[in-house]
């Protein structure tokens, strides 16, 4: 009901609904449910399954939408996943399948904790930012990078490898797993690719990330409530409640602006259940052909995902040897094949990491104060193993620098109680808790070591915080196993609370009342709230000392109840309006965004672009002059990432935004100029559309057609000069609109 209320919430039709339901159901959970049992069974619920099958199914669609693309028969997609239920109905051996096999009986609270979990993910994520998100229909301001991903989205329903859309006939690099679902999704539902993006592929990877963190927290514990446990802490409370100021760091593993976030997070958590149960847990060897599966789609759905796994598979491997004295074989061999894995997807599908280098601390740069304290105005190029602001640093700016990477750990108490798992008896010496506290230690070297153009690096955090949560969940469990019923109870909710109600005292008292502005008043804002939070951490150490010495039988619960409420610090990250501004969102009579007076896009340029989508030939190629965004002001050189065209139009283009292609972003830094004010590394391209607008001659659109597929012209007069009455003389004009003229060329 949830799901259907968020949808509705935010303009989906009953039909679209259906039919992205019976999609989802019956050609990714179902064919993934049957996959998963097949090759991977295990003593799991069927909400367990259904988590761990969407990642089954997700995977396992992909290699069907590349062969029936690239045999040009995307209509008759359907085919692949009905392949998987014709065959498991039609083999007796399989039909047991169809059923949970030895499934658990688990409390209701399980069932009802996670459904009010899910339903909070999906309200918080729909309310405050899909709902905020106009769907390409009317003019506005669009999120850039949604288009370039809806550009990618048609340009995957049609190629295989795929090509640029942007730039025509160059081989696409770029992580586009996730936007292959979202082309198949739109092949086999029949919906418009635009409603797909905007509005439906993320509730179900929601879902599907409840449900596989949930999966993975209770293999590794055994205990079932670690499971809302952890999956609270991936999704709902993700960070320490401290701060008033925007202090310390938040990332989050759902995104709804970056599908490859979402959807490779997704994946990464499935994985690390599929691995950990055929390395640590007794899975059959078979599941290990289920295993290779997921973590090649882990790798090309997002670069951040397979270092992680290495980072796991590393020190688990290490751990082993160090115990038993003899090399790990399985962990070993399985972190050379993700070695592998992580190669060939670099040199593949793992695009957008052109121009990061390894240097120290990029990261520093997207805080405030960071160029006022330094005086680095400098765009980060390759070179250098610290960046320029922190080669010889003064006091003001170590101090400045050190709260803020301090704050980044104490903002994420989560991974603190993981880590703390290594010093606790029944978890150090489990490869699982060293397994996922390696995933930890990979996403803080990636956090600091990798300097990403546009601080892609976050993103390490994000992904990571899944495996934290589970981690501290296992740890909070074992501190409590063995207690009575009533103590692990007190213990558990007596230390949330406290934890709670410390984050709202010192939020309310312990925090400066002017907004910072300079860089010392950042610092401070940044810095007193932990120091009060040490004060309160050092007075009840002091009283639980006097405590324990008093009363002798409380000692050997101090570790599970700090544990406890370092978690509890983050149960009010999530303010009251918040949750009332995301339902009123959704709630309310549904409105319509206002345009602004000077929009990035309007009316007219987004209904030529959808006439061209719905008129153009598939592989037409169109020549435009809208590569440059536009602002309500004018910017001194053209910000290169204009996808109107190859986004709300759906087709490919001589040459339109090139911003994030790895040829633009391997010239970070060049002249010290950003990637996407960076000259085209195309010129050639640029002054053939320049002269095709501007200048048109007959020889110019003939060599256009016969060596560039080009078909259409889009000339927009708000985007620069058009010689209209030589291109009305040349071309046939089809599409009138506003500033907006849409010319075929003639055979």
């Amino acid at each position: 009901m949830t799901v259907y209320w968020v949808l509705a919430g935010t303009g989906v039709t009953d039909g679209d609904i259906l039919r992205y339901s019976a999609y989802f159901s019956g050609c990714v959970v179902l064919p993934g449910v049957l996959l998963l049992r097949a090759f991977a069974p295990g003593r799991r619920t069927w909400p367990e399954d259904v988590g761990l099958g969407i990642v089954v199914g997700l995977c396992y669609e992909l290699p069907g939408w590349a062969l029936f693309t690239a045999a040009g028969l995307q209509q008759w997609l359907v085919l692949w996943p009905a392949a998987v239920l014709v065959v498991f109905a039609a083999v007796p051996r399989l039909r047991r399948c169809w059923r949970a096999q030895d499934a658990p009986r688990l409390p209701l609270a399980w069932g009802a904790t996670l459904s009010l979990l899910m339903s909070a993910t999906l309200l918080l994520n729909y309310g405050t930012t899909v709902s905020a998100t106009p769907v390409p229909e009317n003019g506005g301001n669009y999120y850039q990078d949604l288009l370039w991903h809806l550009g990618i989205v048609h340009e995957l329903g049609r190629s295989v490898p795929p090509q640029i859309p942007q730039v025509a006939g160059e081989t696409m690099q770029y992580h586009w797993f996730a936007d292959a679902h979202l082309a198949s999704a739109a092949a086999i539902a029949g919906i418009d690719p635009r409603l797909v993006l905007f509005r439906l592929w993320f509730a179900p990877i929601i879902i599907g990330l409840v449900l596989a963190v949930a999966a993975l927290a209770r293999q590794v514990s055994g205990a079932w409530w670690t499971a809302p446990l952890a999956v609270a802490l991936t999704t709902v409370v993700q960070r320490v409640a401290i701060w008033t100021y925007a202090g310390g760091v938040a990332s989050s593993p759902l995104v709804f602006l970056s599908p490859s976030q979402s959807f490779g997070t997704t994946v990464s958590v499935g994985a690390a259940a599929l691995l950990i149960g055929v390395l640590y847990r007794g899975a059959p060897r078979r599941s290990w052909v289920i295993v290779l599966l997921v973590v090649c789609v882990s790798a090309g759905s997002k670069p951040t995902a397979v270092p992680l796994l290495l980072g796991g598979t590393g020190l688990a491997a290490l751990f082993l040897l160090v115990r038993n004295r003899r090399i790990p074989w399985p962990t070993v061999g399985f972190g050379v094949v993700l070695v592998g894995v992580m190669v060939a997807s670099m040199l593949t599908v793992a695009g957008s990491t052109a121009g990061t280098p390894l240097r120290l601390f990029g990261v520093l740069r997207a805080f405030p104060g960071y160029t006022a304290l330094t005086g680095d105005r400098t765009v980060p190029a390759p070179g250098g193993w610290i960046i320029e602001g922190l080669r010889d640093p003064d006091q003001k700016t170590l101090t400045w620098a050190s709260a803020i990477l301090v704050s980044a750990v104490v903002s994420r108490a989560v991974v603190i109680v993981s880590f703390l798992g290594l010093v606790q008896r029944r978890t150090r010496t489990d490869p699982v808790q060293w397994w996922l506290v390696g995933t930890l230690i990979a996403s803080l070297l990636g956090f600091v070591v990798v300097d990403h153009p546009g601080f892609g690096e976050f993103y390490f955090l994000g992904g990571a915080l899944p495996f934290a949560a589970v981690a501290a969940g296992y740890v909070v469990h074992s501190a409590v196993t063995g207690r009575p019923r009533v103590a692990r109870r007190v213990i558990i909710a007596g230390g949330l609370l406290t934890g709670a109600a410390l984050a709202l005292a010192i939020r309310a008292f312990g925090n400066i009342e002017a907004p910072p502005v300079s860089p010392a008043d950042i610092t401070r804002a940044v810095t007193v709230p932990m120091v009060w939070l040490a004060a309160a951490l050092v007075v009840g150490l002091l009283g639980w000392l006097v405590l324990r010495t008093v009363r002798p039988q409380v000692r050997g619960l101090g570790l599970g109840l700090v544990m406890c409420v370092a978690l509890g610090l983050a149960l009010p990250s999530r303010p009251w309006p918040e949750w009332r501004n995301a339902a009123d969102a959704l709630t309310g009579e549904l409105r319509q965004i206002p345009i602004p007076a000077v929009p990035s896009f309007t009316t007219d340029e987004i209904q030529a672009a959808l006439w061209l989508e719905r008129n153009a030939g598939r592989d037409d190629v169109v020549v435009t002059n809208t590569a440059c965004l536009s602002r309500p002001r004018p910017r001194p050189a053209c910000d290169a990432r204009g996808y109107l065209v190859s986004g709300v139009g759906g087709h490919r283009t001589l040459m339109e935004g090139w911003a994030y292609t790895q040829q633009s972003l391997a010239n970070q830094g060049e002249g010290n100029v950003g990637y996407n004010l960076l000259p085209s590394p195309w010129p050639d391209r640029v002054e053939l559309t320049t002269k095709a607008l501007t200048a048109p001659t007959p020889d110019l659109l003939e060599t256009l057609r016969r060596d560039h597929g080009v078909r259409w012209v889009f000339a927009d007069k708000r985007a620069g000069k058009v010689a209209e009455r030589t291109l009305d003389r040349l071309a046939d004009r089809r599409f009138t609109r506003g500033q907006v003229i849409v010319y075929e060329l003639r055979d």
